[in-house]
Parts: structure tokens; sequence; C-alpha cells
């Protein structure tokens, strides 16, 4: 049994369920180009099927709308030279020296822009391999159809039937954060439940191990990128203010362990309180792939209060509180979570 379970796993690992997910797409992609293809009744219906494959390999879908837009705009391109250069041919005009001087302008481009070198290959297309019966000027036409047709089925597919890592990931952190605010506030109550406090303890840790799967999961469907603005961009980025955040609560466990309830509670109950609602909001907040502005905006309105709450209580209890410090912590990594998910935007000149 230990042998199958290892093989089983070693199978998972080579191909597991991110490689399924794109070996469906890409079917599921084919399959509707392919019918498209037919019901239009193309002759060369095949070059819808190899701009699927391009669009849909893509790692992400704002990659596969990009290829998508340039394989359009260069197909098309491609097709207008093409039809000047059937208009040349049908005046006398060598195919051979019609394609040479229309090559030299695309070919430019293409060294320019290497997103549209297929327009060297649709004038290859339309200009030197011999066409079928009928009007010269319907394979331009159909060459522009046939990469519309592979570019609409790609893109449809990728929309439809996103990467599910990223939002795993997203539901991941609010939980390790509900956790955490939940044991923080336990904490800061001065209540002593030890089952309960284990409890939230092993949901924070267990959500940080599905975090951290999560990403994996994505950087194998090629979906976590850099930094920059977006949201879903950055969600990589909370795994170290998580565990920093699971360790602070724990030394704030040893913190009020040197304090009786009764004074624990009447200090910091009511921050407690508050922490564990600015968790909830930032929770709610990481929990979509999409930015809500008014929640996030909502969380850094709480950070500021909170850390108004503790220069109050700094000045009435002194800075001598341990606990008290261990808090500041906990607020100062909360506010460094938020400015990294969701960097300043630079004011406008």
């Amino acid at each position: 049994m230990t042998a199958i379970t290892r093989t089983r796993r070693r199978v998972r690992a080579f191909f597991g369920a991110p490689e399924a997910r794109r070996l469906l797409r890409t079917l599921m992609s084919c399959a509707i180009s392919y019918a498209a293809a037919r019901l239009a009744a193309l002759p060369e219906g095949y070059w819808a099927l190899i701009t699927t494959l391009v669009i849909v390999t893509q790692p992400s879908l704002t990659q596969a709308v990009d290829i998508a837009r340039d394989q359009i705009i260069g197909a098309f391109i491609g097709a207008v030279t093409g039809v000047l250069g059937i208009v040349a041919m049908e005046h006398g005009a060598p195919p051979l020296a019609v394609f040479s001087v229309a090559l030299v302008p695309l070919a430019a481009l293409s060294a320019k822009r290497p997103a549209f070198r297929l327009a060297c290959v649709t004038l290859v297309i339309v200009v030197l391999i011999p066409g079928g019966p009928g009007s010269p000027f319907e394979r331009p036409m159909h060459r522009v159809l046939e990469i519309l047709i592979g570019a609409a089925s790609s893109f449809v597919v990728s929309a439809l039937w996103p990467n599910r890592a990223l939002t795993s990931a997203h539901g991941s952190v609010a939980d390790t954060l509900k956790s955490l605010g939940q044991l923080i506030a336990l904490y800061l109550s001065g209540e002593q439940d030890e089952a309960r406090a284990t409890r939230l303890e092993t949901q924070s840790t267990d959500a940080q191990k599905a975090f951290d799967d999560a990403l994996k999961e994505a950087e194998r469907e090629h979906v976590i990128v850099l930094v920059q603005n977006h949201r879903s961009d950055a969600i990589d980025k909370a795994a170290p203010f998580l565990r920093r955040l699971h360790s602070d609560a724990l030394f704030l466990a040893k913190a009020v362990s040197r304090l009786d309830r009764d004074t624990c509670a009447a200090r910091l109950g009511a921050t407690g309180r508050e922490l564990q609602s600015l968790f909830e909001t930032l929770a709610n907040v990481l929990a979509s792939n999409r930015q809500d502005d008014a929640r996030l905006a909502h969380a850094r309105d709480a950070v500021n209060e909170l850390k108004s709450m503790l220069a109050m209580q700094e000045a009435t209890h002194g800075a001598q509180e341990v606990a008290q410090f261990v808090v500041g912590l906990i607020v100062a990594d909360l506010d460094a979570l938020i400015a990294t998910v969701y960097p300043p935007k630079e004011p406008s000149v």
C-alpha cells in the first residue's frame, strides 16, 4: 500500500490538477475552434486550430488576450497586403516579384514588433501558395476569419474556465486572517480557553499550509507574476506576513499570561475587539480577486484608529507593558501587509 501511495504522489506531482485543467482547456478550445471552422465551411480551417493552440497555451488570461490581439492584427495586415499583391498580379505582375516587394515592409514591421510576424505568414499563404477555384480575394478573407475563430475560441475558454489556484490562495489568506483575529481577540479578552485557542491556532496553521499549496499550484499554472498595482498579482506577497502574524499571536499568548483576567480585559479587551474587526475586514478584502476600494479604505482607517488607541494606552499605562508592545507589532504587520498587497498609488502629475 505504501508503494502504491508513493506512486500516486509521484504521478500527481508529474501530472496533477493544474496540468489536467490546462489539458482540458486546450482540448475544449480546439474542439470549439474546429467546429466553428467546419460550420463556416472554411477550406483551410486548420489555421483556426493553429491560432487556438498558440493562444490557449499562454500562461494567463491577460497574455492570451494580448496574443489574440496581435494574431488578429498581424493576420489583417498580411491579408490587406496580400490583397494589394493579388491586384498587382491580376495586372500581370509576377507572384515572386510581388511577394518580394510586399515582404520588405512586413519584415520590417515584424522586426520592430515580433508579435505581428503572422503578417508575413499570411502574405506567403495569400500570394505564393496556389489557391483553389473561385475568386483570389476569398483567401485573404478566409485567413482573417480563421484567425478570428481561433482567437475567439481560445479566449472564450480561457475566460469561462480561468485558473483557480489564485482564487484558492485568496480564500486561504482570508481563512488565516479570520482565525488569527479570533485567536488574538481571545487572548486579549483574558479568557482561559485553551481548547479554543488550540483549535484556532491549528486552523491558522492549516490555512497557511493551504495557501502555500495554492501558490505552488499557481506557479505550476504559470499565473504568478511580478508585483504590480493589480490585486491578483500581489497575493503571493502575503505569505511572510501571515507567518509573522501567527508568530505575533503566539508571542502575545505568553505576554498576556503574566496578566490576571480582569486586568487584561480592562486594559486590552476593547483593543482585542477592534483588532478582530480589523482582521475580519481585511480578510473580506483579500478573499476576493477584485479590489474593493471601500473595504480597503475602511481597513486603512481601522489601522490608523488602532494606532491612535495604542498611543493613548501607552500614555496612560506606560510603554513597559509587553502585551501592549506585541499588539503594536501586530498592527504594524497588518499595516505592512496592506501596503505590500495594495501599493499606494503614485499621485498624478
